[in-house]
Order: C-alpha cells, then structure tokens, then sequence
C-alpha cells in the first residue's frame, strides 16, 4: 500500500514537472530567439541559466537524466563564463537549441504515452 501510495504521489509529482518543463519550453524558446534581437545578450543567457538550474536539480529524478545532465552542464557554463565575450554567444545559442531539442524529444515521448 504504501509503495503504492509513493508511486501515485511520484507520477503527480513527474506529471507537473512536465507541465512545468512545457511552459520554461516557452520561455527558453522565447529567450533563444531574443539572443540575436538584444545589444547585450547577457541577461538573457543569465536567465536561460536560472531556467535551466531548476530543471537540473529535478529531472534526473523523475526520469529524465540526459535533460538534467544538459541542464545541469547549461548552468554551470553560464556560472563560469563571461556571457559577453563574442563567441560566448555562438555558445549561448548552441546550448539553447540543443535544450529545446532535447526537451521537445521529451514531450513527443510522454505523449505516445498519454
């Protein structure tokens, strides 16, 4: 009963994370495309990397380590590097098309399943 009960509060929990993950999809999305529209691009990556902390320190959890683990790798470079220099921005973009890639494989995936 009881690992019944932990894996019904479990899915809850998977089921808004993924609620979740659609709406920073949004919002990463909407980011990417600001990298080439602003002078400074570094609020942006700051934010793209704040986006992506949250998602590192859940995803593994509830199934998804590869999303984690890009996450995770997103937010460490944006802690470590100056998002100001010329190609930190090429770099910026590619991990942010890389991340919609990969959540996007996620949401087709949860829905053969729905």
């Amino acid at each position: 009963m009881l690992q019944q009960n932990t894996a019904i509060r479990l899915e809850k929990i998977r089921t808004h994370f993924l609620t979740e993950l659609e709406k920073q999809y949004l919002e990463v999305e909407m980011l990417r495309g600001r990298l080439d529209q602003v002078a400074d691009p570094s609020e942006t990556c700051y934010t793209i990397g704040r986006i992506c902390h949250k998602i590192a320190g859940t995803a593994a959890t509830l199934g998804f380590p590869d999303l984690g683990n890009i996450a995770a790798e997103i937010d460490d470079y944006i802690a470590s590097n100056d998002a100001t220099r010329p190609e930190a921005l090429s770099e910026m973009r590619d991990h942010a098309d890389h991340l919609l890639v990969l959540m996007s494989l996620i949401f087709d995936d949860e829905s053969m399943f729905a």
